[in-house]
């Protein structure tokens, strides 16, 4: 029997890199989901960097998506630091 290769395969060296764009997806929701307000800022922002990282290697999808979720976490992050610290007011002080 004669096997045929799939005419759409890629070779791994052609294989946009998605190690960085995974790393910025987990980073992301990390800093979305952990209680430490100043450690979910750093992750945020790694993770913001490494999803642009990727994106010009040519990870699109995941990528956007940790970039997506960075900022998320990462907003999160401060707008909670800046309540805490009082530089803003805390919007529930009233109930």
């Amino acid at each position: 029997m004669d096997q045929q290769t799939p005419t759409n395969f890629e070779s791994p060296e052609n294989q946009p890199k998605k190690g960085m764009a995974v790393a910025s997806l987990v980073l992301g929701l990390l800093a979305m989901t952990l209680p430490i307000a100043v450690l979910d800022i750093v992750l945020g922002v790694i993770g913001i960097v490494l999803s642009r990282v990727a994106k010009k290697s040519g990870a699109n999808g995941m990528a956007t998506a940790g970039f997506v979720v960075s900022i998320v976490g990462t907003c999160a992050a401060l707008s909670y630091t800046a309540i805490v610290f009082g530089w803003i007011p805390n919007p529930w002080a009233g109930f």
